[in-house]
């Protein structure tokens, strides 16, 4: 099995998005029932989002994503799956799940910019997020940070 990321951006200003929402999800509770989706979650302005899938392999992967009610319905503006090529974190219950994106892309090497990019949000944002992130691991440097999320 492989992981893989796969990040969505949606037909933001479609009508039908709301509508087939329940479908969406309940679609990908189902592939996380299965451990194809490992975790997920929705951009800051929910345009879009991201997960961390696990696969046989990339066709097999891209035949499921394509299964996805807001790709059947032409809902979505763009798909991309990409191989998972940055370290696994596993992180204590106290950071919320986007700060576990945030503090897994920190570790991976991402600057601020970057993550704000990734996720469509200012750098101020990303830079709250981890001083939020810092203060609940008691850390104040990047350097502590992979180290911190071990223990």
């Amino acid at each position: 099995m492989a992981r893989f990321v796969v990040e969505m951006v949606f037909e933001t200003k479609h009508q039908r998005l709301a509508e087939v929402r329940p479908a969406h999800r309940r679609y990908w509770e189902g592939l996380a029932a299965r451990g194809v989706l490992l975790e997920g979650g929705l951009y800051a302005d929910s345009s879009g989002g991201l997960m961390l899938c696990e696969a046989a392999d990339d066709a097999a992967l891209r035949r499921l994503v394509a299964g996805d009610p807001y790709v059947r319905g032409q809902l979505v503006r763009s798909v991309r799956v990409r191989a998972d090529s940055g370290p696994r974190v596993v992180v204590g219950p106290t950071l919320t799940p986007h700060e576990q994106r945030i503090a897994s892309l920190i570790v991976g090497g991402k600057t601020n910019r970057e993550i704000a990019t990734q996720f469509h949000v200012s750098v101020r944002a990303v830079e709250l997020h981890i001083t939020s992130i810092y203060r609940k691991l008691g850390i104040n440097r990047r350097a502590q940070l992979a180290g911190a999320l071990a223990a």
